[in-house]
């Protein structure tokens, strides 16, 4: 029985021994076994830093665009190229039609300022044919001669208070027909400029129906809904993308990482890009952005994500596409969680 006691002691001092020899090694190398983690690949694609989607522009009464021209995909335009002509027929036939009714409206516009002219011409010379028969009538009017008879009298103050009235009412008419042309003259004015601003902007839908590059880059076709490029002939609805026009000078990636991964990630973070299709060439990068959101991967996969942008750090050597699938890797992911008291040896 005392054997045993004795056993069962020295065991115990044997434990209490390795926990204490356990508490005294190094604490850092301990918590950072606990804390490493395995490097983390995201998988995600490649595009432009600068890009350009091209669409149909805005035209009114347009809804459909038919492909007139189109530049070759994968082919290197410059700024100001032709990247994509829409048919402007319709434009036109409405520009023609338009052009039409201006030169109508400017022929009623000189026809009314002549006729303005002629009015007043002949208003100016009514006001002094009435000026004279009014200083006719108020020089006999003046005249006092006992010779005269009474009606004759009153003849001469009746023939003056006509020409009086009349010399009022061609004064009168004549401001009337002045008002009245300056009317005439506006709205006529107003309709030629109204018929050139429509005209005007016509013009400048039929030039925006041809869309010139406004960066130079790659160019690479963009299908619509049903996986299907454009292609010259085809018409396409306002608002579909056409074109992407690509800056091929600095790359990015976007992926989308997992929500579980996100204490992994931070903003500046350094990382390695292998680009599958490049002979898995591996580029240097950091985290540019890292979405504050966390979402679902799309309508049929619930997996909770978040996003993320990697800025590629040169690439020159290396032939990148918008569209290339590529992996970042997170070699660098572990986390020392302690630090030995005392500081480093």
């Amino acid at each position: 029985m005392k054997n045993y006691f004795s056993f069962r002691l020295g065991a115990i001092l044997i434990l209490m021994i390795s926990l204490i020899f356990t508490a005294c090694s190094d604490p850092k190398r301990a918590v950072t076994q606990d804390a490493s983690r395995p490097a983390l690949s995201i998988t995600g694609e490649l595009e432009a830093e600068n890009h350009v989607k091209i669409a149909p522009p805005s035209i009114s009464r347009m809804w459909n665009y038919s492909i007139k021209q189109l530049v070759s995909e994968n082919t290197h335009v410059e700024k100001g190229d032709l990247i994509v002509a829409f048919d402007d027929k319709p434009v036109r036939d409405r520009l023609v039609e338009k052009k039409s009714e201006l030169a109508q409206a400017r022929s009623e516009l000189k026809n009314t300022v002549r006729k303005v002219e002629q009015t007043a011409k002949d208003d100016v010379l009514s006001v002094e044919e009435k000026r004279a028969e009014f200083d006719k009538a108020e020089r006999r009017a003046a005249i006092i001669d006992q010779s005269l008879s009474k009606n004759e009298r009153l003849k001469s103050a009746i023939d003056f208070e006509i020409a009086t009235n009349d010399l009022a009412l061609a004064r009168a008419l004549a401001d009337l027909h002045k008002k009245s042309g300056k009317l005439e003259v506006s709205l006529a004015e107003r309709k030629v400029d109204t018929l050139s601003a429509e005209v005007d902007l016509l013009q400048k839908q039929v030039d925006r129906l041809k869309v010139h590059a406004p960066i130079g880059g790659l160019v690479q076709y963009i299908p619509n809904w049903q996986g299907e490029k454009p292609s010259q002939g085809e018409s396409v609805r306002f608002g579909q993308p056409v074109v992407l026009l690509s800056d091929l000078s600095r790359m990015q990636l976007r992926a989308q990482a997992d929500e579980v991964d996100r204490s992994s990630l931070a903003l500046g973070a350094p990382v390695d890009v292998v680009v599958d299709s490049a002979q898995g060439k591996t580029l240097t990068g950091r985290i540019a952005e890292l979405g504050r959101v966390v979402r679902d991967r799309s309508n049929n996969d619930r997996r909770r994500v978040i996003d993320l942008l990697v800025a590629i750090d040169g690439g020159d050597e290396v032939s990148l596409k918008p569209g290339m699938t590529a992996t970042l890797n997170l070699t660098d992911v572990t986390q020392e969680l302690a630090v030995e008291p005392g500081g480093s040896e």
